[in-house]
């Protein structure tokens, strides 16, 4: 049995690497709000288990046992978002730190009846692609839309966790299967003036708020344009899923 701290500092340095940025102790500290002297024991203790390489002054890096761990804690946690959100009607805000508490708590057995419920889903409710049973999670190639450019596009996900941040991401409508036209960007870091279907009003967007949205361009001439303006369905996410069934974990990104 891995304990929630080793399954929190896991998931840490997944999303850490997964930013491409490296998983030094005090990235990792920052991350967990702990100290770095105890970032430090605990990547010596998880480095002697074979989850994870360790180098002092560098960082943490994931063992392909570590990242598959770590991928299964991803699984789990999105799953439950999913949950709570179709079954037990949370909002996308509530969603997060409901599942942080669960995803340390369910057997393995609970999580493959999630999957069944819910029909095998590939997102979670903020647009986050679900990694398999079998760990692995397919590349995501999505646009932060602080590096967009003017046009129109597609909401793919939302990398925030803050509550607060996501009930205004959803008062806002920019929640994932939403159009946008990013139609101006100030200069000197300014705010982005959007069109969101739905919304009447141009919206105004800043800086920080736009790179946790992440989105796809959208080919409006492509007459299936339309059927991407909104979140995937069931069966097309089971017919994904089904596609990724048996593929290796490694080398896979969240």
């Amino acid at each position: 049995m891995v304990s929630s701290t080793v399954e929190d500092y896991l998931k840490a340095v997944l999303k850490i690497e997964d930013m491409n940025q490296h998983a030094s102790t005090s990235n990792v500290a920052r991350h967990l709000d702990v100290s770095d002297a105890a970032v430090t024991d605990m990547l010596r203790k998880l480095q002697k288990a074979g989850l994870l390489e360790y180098k002092p002054y560098y960082g943490a890096t994931l063992t392909p046992l570590g990242r598959l761990a770590a991928l299964k804690i991803v699984r789990r946690h999105r799953l439950i978002e999913l949950f709570l959100q179709q079954i037990m009607d949370y909002g996308r805000e509530q969603v997060h730190d409901e599942a942080e508490k669960l995803e340390h708590v369910v057997s393995d057995f609970f999580v493959g009846r999630l999957d069944t419920i819910l029909d095998h889903p590939v997102e979670d409710p903020h647009g986050k692609v679900i990694p398999n049973a079998e760990g692995f999670c397919p590349a995501e190639h999505d646009l932060c839309l602080a590096d967009a450019s003017e046009g129109n596009y597609l909401v793919r996900r939302v990398t925030h966790d803050d509550p607060q941040f996501l009930a205004y991401i959803e008062r806002q409508k920019l929640v994932p299967g939403a159009r946008l036209v990013l139609m101006e960007k100030a200069p000197f870091e300014g705010p982005f003036k959007l069109s969101v279907a739905g919304i009447r009003d141009p919206l105004y967007l800043g800086v920080e708020a736009a790179r946790s949205v992440l989105v796809h361009p959208v080919d409006l001439s492509c007459r299936e344009a339309g059927s991407n303006s909104s979140t995937p369905r069931r069966g097309r996410q089971a017919a994904k899923r089904k596609r990724t069934r048996g593929r290796s974990s490694a080398g896979s990104r969240t």
